[in-house]
């Protein structure tokens, strides 16, 4: 075999944050931007990692003790990529050695944004999309036979190792979204999830945002838990409400009317919800992207854990939606030009090898 490509798309989460960790419906967005992996084979020994967005350019890699290492660098900075590598070669049955018999390319620059001389991650997913383009690939590689094209069974192959990955609380949405593709609908219930295909209201339109600020979910997701043991009660009756408004969301996704109220008033009960956490999930930028949308006749809420990242404007009116974007820049917000994506991971054809000249 002469190579292998894979790639996956990053993703928007439109509703269901927080509550889809226990149980309530998300609604996913796949997005039309990707994360590429190429494998090869490598001389005997010499296996190498190329992972521009980490800083990883060709170094040669190793499993030890269960973890990824890189000549010359901290394992720390492999971060996730360090985890899910021996992850999936562990779920493929294959010998840690065997990573020394391949290259690897990971490109998830399409889900990055340069500023200030710096490559940002966006708040697509960045790390499911990694983990669904690296287990097609890497299952391709070896021949695995167990393998699947159907969505719904790599999702629930895959998604115990990208928990395990993540060494956190993770409800999945981001992985479902990157194995579907499309617009679906993901409910988690223990180590069980389950998705499913909808399909976009036409008349419903967006554009999603990004405020120039990246958040880590994972510190949100740890406050978020930290607070309900703290504030069963208050949570309990924050949590119902989220629950509720995600509910009425997802029954009725073919309503544009319905589906836009539903992100209206999710959007004022994650407001109160970051002031009982402690916690600024709807950031300075957010609430005046908000204020912007409510005066333009637009409806406009945070992706995702919050913190920074991204939202996401939608309106019925496409000229309402246009005279949002016209005050975007001026709040310090960036309009994104993204699609929803049909394609969920799947291999490509593998463009031909690089002779590194």
């Amino acid at each position: 075999m002469t190579g292998v490509q894979a790639s996956a798309p990053g993703k928007l989460l439109l509703l269901g944050e927080y509550a889809v960790l226990d149980g309530a419906p998300a609604l996913v967005m796949a997005v039309d931007r990707r994360v590429n992996v190429r494998i090869e084979p490598a001389r005997p020994g010499c296996g190498w990692l190329s992972a521009p967005q980490l800083g990883i350019r060709k170094i040669r890699m190793r499993i030890d003790a269960g973890r990824l290492h890189c000549s010359g660098l901290d394992s720390d900075a492999l971060g996730l990529t360090g985890r899910l590598i021996p992850g999936i070669l562990r779920s493929l049955g294959r010998a840690p050695q065997e990573i020394e018999t391949i290259n690897i390319e990971i490109d998830s620059g399409a889900l990055f944004e340069f500023e200030s001389g710096q490559s940002v991650k966006l708040g697509l997913g960045s790390s499911a999309a990694v983990c669904a383009a690296l287990a097609v690939g890497l299952s391709a590689w070896f021949g695995d036979s167990a393998d699947s094209a159907q969505a719904g069974k790599r999702l629930d192959r895959w998604l115990p190792v990208y928990r395990d990955a993540l060494g956190a609380r993770a409800s999945g949405a981001d992985l479902a979204g990157a194995f579907f593709g499309g617009f679906s609908q993901f409910r988690s219930a223990g180590e069980n999830a389950d998705c499913r295909a909808l399909t976009w209201p036409g008349e419903l339109h967006w554009r999603a945002i990004w405020t120039r600020r990246a958040a880590q979910t994972t510190d949100y997701v740890g406050a978020f838990d930290a607070w309900k043991e703290k504030d069963p009660a208050g949570a309990a009756a924050i949590l119902a409400r989220l629950t509720g408004i995600a509910r009425r969301g997802a029954d009725n996704t073919a309503d544009s009317a319905a589906l836009l109220e539903a992100c209206r008033a999710y959007c004022a009960a994650m407001v109160d919800l970051g002031e009982a956490m402690g916690r600024e999930i709807m950031t300075p930028a957010h609430q005046s992207l908000a204020d912007l949308g409510r005066r333009r006749g637009v409806v406009y809420k945070s992706c995702g854990a919050g913190g920074g990242d991204l939202g996401i404007a939608l309106a019925r009116d496409p000229e309402r939606l246009r005279a949002f974007e016209s005050g975007v820049s001026e709040l310090g917000g960036v309009p994104l030009n993204l699609t929803i994506s049909e394609s969920g991971a799947a291999l490509a054809p593998s463009r031909p090898p690089d002779t590194g000249e």
